[in-house]
């Protein structure tokens, strides 16, 4: 969502901010600049983490349809490479054009991959147009363009992106209210209008992606109880968070609607995330059923694993906790050494 949607803000805010009647628009592209090379590492280290448990349950399915786009699912860590290093070019060199240059360039390539992905992931749910897929092309230079639900999907996703990372935005403007209560109402105001847009074109490109999908497929998903309670409630949690964040930010003081608002928007993620694992099931019931694997436990890695990773935790929580030091030491020093 950040390494998307905040890739874009960047380079929309670091063209308006080039002039000197928009000050906060070069403000907020100098911080992202700073954040974007972080959020992208962030990225892959947790997304290595996801493909590891997709391959666990259905692992021969997205073995055969990444070995029929495998030129495209290949190119993918070219792509995330080329990104990475234009935003270190673009926090490097952010006053120039040629900065600006780079950050669109990363843009780019994460729509693609975003694309990549999107081909991958609905190639996985039909099975049966494999055969046919290698058969015209078994050099793997295939994608997935004769499925109807790719362009809402796609979509979806990308404009999901802009609604996350807006609404983070406006959660943390909140927070910086009492100290920068200019540059944080300007905040709140400008992204609380695009959360509610970018809100209101996903809720469209959500009904669209939901007629889109095979009947059998809806009427699995819908016909079930659980199905169509969590779609009701995201829908109301999407349109929840929509009224009480775009309101809150054009009130005196918004950190109560918008936090609200920020919170109803997480619940409506994880919500959905669940609706996508039972669209899932419903596409893959004939080929598979998670729930019949042979499962084997093995108590004595996994406690292992929770110590390392409390372990890792710890770590973390310390280097934040010296850098925070640091940062407010730093003022003291630079007044000392009477610069």
């Amino acid at each position: 969502n950040a390494i998307l949607a905040g890739g874009v803000a960047a380079v929309f805010n670091a063209i308006r901010g080039r002039s000197p009647l928009h000050p906060f628009s070069r403000r907020l592209a100098v911080e992202l600049s700073r954040m974007l090379p972080t959020f992208l590492a962030l990225t892959i280290t947790l997304g290595v983490a996801v493909l590891l448990f997709v391959q666990v349950l259905y692992g021969n399915l997205l073995y055969t349809s990444s070995i029929l786009i495998g030129v495209f699912w290949l190119s993918v860590i070219v792509l995330v490479m080329a990104a990475y290093y234009s935003y270190y070019y673009f926090e490097a060199k952010r006053e120039t054009a040629g900065a600006i240059a780079a950050a669109s360039i990363a843009v780019l390539c994460i729509l693609c991959v975003a694309f990549i992905f999107s081909n991958n992931m609905t190639l996985v749910l039909t099975p049966a147009r494999w055969l046919a897929m290698y058969r015209a092309h078994p050099d793997g230079v295939s994608l997935n363009l004769a499925e109807r639900t790719l362009p809402p999907r796609y979509l979806h996703m990308l404009v999901g992106s802009v609604v996350i990372f807006s609404a983070a935005v406006c959660h943390i403007a909140c927070h910086r209210l009492k100290k920068e209560p200019e540059y944080g109402g300007w905040l709140v105001r400008r992204w609380s209008l695009v959360f509610g847009a970018a809100t209101g074109v996903q809720i469209l490109l959500g009904l669209w992606f939901l007629l889109a999908l095979p009947r059998s497929v809806a009427l699995y998903f819908l016909s079930t109880g659980l199905g169509a309670t969590v779609f009701g409630f995201a829908l109301l949690g999407a349109l929840a968070a929509m009224i009480l964040i775009v309101v809150g930010g054009h009130t005196q003081r918004p950190a109560r609607f918008v936090h609200g608002g920020f919170g109803l928007t997480i619940i409506t993620v994880a919500l959905m995330v669940g609706m996508r694992q039972m669209v899932r099931t419903a596409y893959l019931h004939p080929y598979v059923q998670p729930e019949s694997l042979a499962t084997a436990p093995q108590t004595g890695i996994i406690l292992l694993f929770f110590v390392f990773f409390a372990l890792g935790l710890a770590t973390v929580g310390y280097i934040l906790r010296m850098l925070a030091r640091a940062k407010r030491q730093a003022p003291a020093s630079i007044r000392a050494a009477g610069v």
